[in-house]
Order: structure tokens, then sequence, then C-alpha cells
């Protein structure tokens, strides 16, 4: 069986086979990929690809969150935007302050799009050119 999505793949709302994903999903910025075996359709991200965020954002679309204590970025997302699938976007914004953490210390003041300018970032990065397997 011959591949659905062709080289460079697809984004999973363009397959048929495959959910819709919301607007907020961190997978929905990357393409699906398909491999075939013994004439089955597997699919799958290319998890080599990342995210990126150029440090000159302009200051009109971010906020300064300070967290009171100790909280997961799950947390900090619903607070923020009132889900919690947004934590990657804070933590994309703030490498040099949550290193590889998952949480934010209390005190620690973390940059944040916007909730009224999500969109038009979500819009931005699934329509960036990829190069080396990062999106800009």
């Amino acid at each position: 069986m011959k591949s659905i999505t062709g080289k460079l793949g697809k984004y999973q709302d363009d397959v048929s086979a495959l959910s819709d994903l919301d607007i907020v999903d961190y997978e929905r910025i990357f393409k699906v990929h398909t491999a075939s075996v013994e004439d089955k359709q597997f699919y799958f991200y290319n998890i080599l690809n990342k995210i990126v965020f150029p440090v000159n954002i302009n200051d009109s679309i971010l906020g300064l969150y300070t967290a009171k204590s100790k909280e997961p970025l799950t947390t900090t997302s619903f607070k923020l935007y009132g889900d919690i699938k947004s934590w990657w976007m804070i933590y994309l914004l703030n490498p040099k302050i949550l290193k590889t953490q998952f949480f934010v210390e209390g005190g620690q003041q973390l940059q944040y799009i916007l909730p009224e300018f999500r969109s038009l970032i979500y819009s931005e990065i699934t329509n960036t050119t990829v190069f080396d397997n990062q999106h800009f």
C-alpha cells in the first residue's frame, strides 16, 4: 500500500481517517506521516521536529505571569487560557527559566502570549516554513 500523505505528510485535520484536533493541541502543528507494513497503514509524527519561538517577540502580545506557589504548567495554562493544553506554549516561551521542568516555582515570572493573540500565533506556527526539523 502506498503512503497516503506522501513524503512531506499532511496535517492531521486533512487526513480523513484521523480525528480533527483542537487548535490548542501541540500535535496539530506537525504533519502526520504514514508508513505501510503488510498492507496496514500506520500514522506517526516526526518527533525530531520542534518549535522555537524567536527571542524578539513583540511585547504588545505578551503578558507576564507570576506564580504564587509551585504549580504544573497545565495549571498555569488553565489559569491563563482556560484550558490545560496550551502548557507547551508557556514552556517554549520560557526556556531559560523552566529549563527541563514541567512546573513553575512560586515567585517565578513567566512570559505568555496574551489570550487574544493565541489563534494568531497558532496560525503563524502552522503556516511557517520548516527548516532543519524546526518550526520558526
